[in-house]
């Protein structure tokens, strides 16, 4: 398990800086640096729903799947860093490709 920190607020499951999944998917297996990541689990939140989607309390530890080949904490497509950051590559997040694995390391 990871630690999971989120920054995108515009998500549906974000909570507190939080994740309210139990795990994440992680995509980019061409990247050579963060803002070539995403998070493929983000859904934009919609306007008159509630906090978050899955109606869970947002998690310290999630499950990281990821597909980023050329990250040093990918081990067979799991991530193995202790603390994970999943941010904003541009200013208005309204799609996965707003998003970006700030704890990717290039091997």
């Amino acid at each position: 398990m990871n630690r999971l920190e989120c920054q995108v607020t515009s998500c549906q499951h974000y909570c507190d800086n939080r994740c309210c999944l139990p795990g994440i998917q992680v995509d980019g297996p061409a990247a050579r640096e963060s803002s070539q990541t995403c998070c493929d689990s983000y859904e934009e939140r919609r306007q008159g729903s509630g906090q978050n989607s899955s109606n869970r309390a947002p998690s310290v530890d999630s499950s990281i799947e990821c597909s980023a080949e050329h990250c040093t904490y990918n081990k067979n497509c799991k991530c193995e860093a202790e603390c994970v950051c999943v941010g904003c590559c541009c200013g208005d997040v309204c799609s996965k490709g707003g998003t970006e694995c700030c704890t990717f390391r290039p091997e």
